[in-house]
């Protein structure tokens, strides 16, 4: 018997080694109870003492970042007359470089200025005075969004101004009246531009002769020679600058006030802290040493102390200003002085309450899991016990008394058909994998060819074929080159997304610069199509950037990577309103980029599946560390002697109007025509043109797509882009253009 009663000592030792090493360790419930608790109190004293020692600090450090961030919105509001400037300068000298204005016909550039000005509400003229004859060619903004049209010419009514109502063309006249004869030439702006070579410059603020007070931006248009051919200028009213200062509200009495560079007051309402800015602004010691920088610096003002923060903008020569934010320093720290009085009592308060939670809680989660270790214990000497239904608060506790308590009942109903060996058996876990996708920004591009149907009909299919395979190669090529994924092929069309399946930083940037690299490389391989005997292929391309849903989507049995999401639908829409050579952008591509996408426009569409109206623009180039240029539209357009009679038929629906219109084609091209016709037509609409000239050489009618409407005298003018020109109407339409006027029918 003793020898038996001293096996079974030693065996029960032998198989749990920590039965007689428990008495000596803590409880759970002791040891969560007190690190909780303890955690708390320190944490908390810590941190209120912490806060307490360095709140003065901190509070001074908030109020500067506040005052930096008043600043800088200030700032962005000043810098916004630079960066409108730069754009409305940018289209303009382009489209006066590129010819696309007709000097001749100053009442067209000068509507065309008046469309400018709804670029932004703060401009008021937007001009262009020649430097060889002095002629002014302006619009101004008068109340609301009435513009009038302002011409001189020292060759036409001894050079007294004329001004037209821009919507009517009817003559305005002013009060009192324009009587003397107006020379740009001395002015202070254009020799300020002249000077700069072709740089954007400024004018200090001055009275406009309207009696509002506002700043010239000024740019020389010179010809490949550097010389000089006229002057470029913006206008804008400081009236809107000076109501967003006045609505700005830095506590009871904090104001923002903008100065220029000599120190003198700009915009800004007068107060206190008018004068305790300008103080800060003139010293010359506080003034910020760099453009761009600031320095925060404390005035005093009376009795009272005033922090300003002095934030210098230089958006480019002879813009150099100065924003100064002023608040007191009692209006500004008052209630944050008492509020963190306020603060230091509440957190008192909720430390105490801490305390009292984290010991209720701790000691309940350790109550549990010492049951959940007790019935683990019972377990795990094959003496599974009854769990208490209670459960625990804590989720994953509960879970925990859960499955103690499923692997309990288990191993009462394996013990009743199973040995003990049986019981002991491992449970393997596994997880079936299934299909998912995430919501992502992206940048989706849609392109596709413009009348190769056409084509496709009159060629073998192998070459058909061919032809396709040669094109997506080389679109494909690019959108990998720029970090693009091409989901589909949808016939001759390409869907490429940009930010997925890979993430791709800058992907509106790569989209926008793929479409211009695929442009240009299309228009290089069709000179390869005609040596090989292929027709001429031309493409349209729209781009929209949002969020959509990315992922592999289908079945088990077929999965493919999918993009779905209304940018997609939307950048589909986008590619079905441009013609060849053409790449449209929404405006959200156009706001992510900025000003260093120079386009076209913009142009509002509706279509289906828009849900809205949507804005377009036509991308002509995208700057950066080299600038990429769209190949020109106009680019083989030739003016014509004397203009050739045409007739025009429109498509009404899928339908071809039978009724054709007289029209006269002014300038021509293989790849399209400037015509004037009374024909209702419309942007984006679909025509057919006859040219009887063409057809008396044995050619054909062409079909086109209109891309800019506007009038000459009167009546409507329209650039037509043509499709599916093949070589040889290509080669009568060039032939046609050059003829000389003496053989020009």
């Amino acid at each position: 018997m003793p020898l038996t009663g001293i096996r079974r000592s030693r065996s029960a030792s032998a198989r749990w080694p920590c039965a007689d090493v428990t008495r000596r360790q803590i409880p759970f419930r002791v040891a969560l109870v007190t690190v909780v608790v303890g955690l708390l109190v320190v944490t908390c004293g810590v941190l209120l003492g912490y806060g307490l020692s360095r709140g003065a600090q901190t509070i001074e450090t908030l109020k500067g970042e506040y005052l930096d961030q008043v600043a800088d919105a200030s700032v962005r509001q000043v810098g916004r007359m630079p960066r409108i400037a730069a754009q409305v300068m940018r289209v303009q000298r382009y489209r006066i470089d590129t010819g696309f204005y007709r000097m001749n016909n100053p009442m067209s550039i000068a509507r065309a200025f008046a469309g400018a000005l709804e670029t932004d509400p703060d401009i008021l003229w937007i001009s262009y005075s020649e430097a060889a004859t002095g002629r002014f060619i302006g619009a101004r903004r008068l109340d609301g969004d009435d513009s009038v049209l302002n011409l001189s010419d020292p060759r036409v009514n001894g050079g007294v101004p004329r001004e037209y109502h821009a919507e009517t063309g009817a003559v305005f006249i002013r009060k009192p009246p324009l009587t003397e004869p107006y020379e740009p030439r001395v002015r202070d702006w254009y020799r300020r531009g002249a000077a700069g070579a072709g740089s954007l410059v400024w004018t200090p603020p001055y009275t406009f002769a309207e009696g509002v007070k506002g700043i010239t931006a000024a740019m020389a248009v010179t010809d490949a020679h550097g010389r000089v051919q006229g002057v470029l200028t913006v206008d804008f009213g400081l009236a809107g600058l000076e109501n967003f200062l006045g609505r700005i509200r830095i506590g009871r009495r904090g104001v923002v006030t903008l100065f220029d560079d000599s120190g003198q007051l700009v915009a800004g309402r007068q107060s206190r802290g008018r004068e305790a800015a300008t103080r800060a602004v003139q010293d010359a010691r506080l003034r910020p040493a760099a453009a761009g920088g600031s320095e925060r610096v404390a005035v005093q003002v009376g009795r009272e102390t005033w922090s300003v923060v002095v934030r210098s903008v230089a958006a480019g020569p002879e813009l150099e200003w100065v924003v100064a934010a002023a608040v007191p320093d009692l209006d500004f720290m008052g209630r944050i002085y008492s509020t963190r009085r306020n603060a230091v009592a509440m957190l008192l308060v909720f430390v105490g309450i801490a305390v009292v939670v984290g010991f209720v809680l701790a000691n309940g989660i350790a109550r549990s899991l010492q049951r959940a270790s007790s019935a683990l214990d019972s377990a795990a000497r094959f003496d599974p016990a009854e769990v208490p239904e209670t459960r625990s608060v804590i989720r994953e506790v509960a879970q925990l008394e859960d499955a103690v308590g499923r692997v309990n009942a288990s191993l009462r109903s394996f013990a009743r058909y199973a040995p003990e060996e049986i019981v002991r058996d491992i449970v393997l876990q596994g997880r079936e994998a299934i299909l998912s996708g995430e919501r992502r920004d992206v940048t989706v591009l849609f392109s596709d060819l413009r009348g190769f149907t056409a084509f496709s009909e009159r060629l073998r299919p192998e070459e058909v074929v061919a032809i396709l395979n040669d094109h997506c190669e080389l679109l494909v090529r690019i959108i990998a080159r720029h970090h693009g994924f091409v989901v589909d092929f949808l016939g001759d069309a390409v869907f490429a997304v940009f930010n997925a399946p890979a993430h791709a930083a800058n992907h509106v940037e790569h989209a926008v610069v793929c479409a211009i690299e695929i442009q240009r490389a299309r228009a290089a391989r069709n000179e390869q199509h005609r040596i090989r005997g292929w027709p001429p292929l031309e493409m349209g391309v729209g781009i929209d950037t949002g969020f959509a849903v990315v992922g592999n989507m289908g079945s088990v049995r077929r999965i493919k990577y999918g993009v779905v999401g209304h940018v997609v639908n939307a950048a589909a829409r986008i590619e079905t309103f441009t013609v060849g050579g053409q790449a449209l952008v929404s405006d959200a591509v156009r706001a992510a980029l900025g000003d260093r996408l120079v386009t076209e426009g913009p142009v509002d569409v509706e279509g289906k599946g828009l849900g809205a109206v949507m804005r377009l623009w036509q991308v002509v180039s995208l700057g950066g560390e080299t600038t990429l240029t769209m190949p020109s539209l106009l680019r083989d357009f030739v003016a014509l002697p004397r203009p050739l009679d045409a007739g025009v038929r429109l498509f009404v629906g899928k339908q071809l109007d039978p009724e054709i219109h007289a029209a006269r084609v002014h300038r021509l091209g293989a790849g399209g025509a400037e015509l004037t016709t009374k024909a209702p037509l419309a942007i984006f609409s679909t025509v057919h043109v006859h040219l009887p000239a063409l057809a008396a050489t044995g050619g054909a009618d062409v079909d086109g797509k209109i891309i800019a409407v506007g009038e000459r005298d009167g009546v409507t003018t329209a650039l037509v882009s043509f499709t599916g020109v093949g070589w040889d109407t290509r080669d009568q339409l060039d032939a046609l253009a050059r003829r000389p006027a003496t053989t020009t029918a």
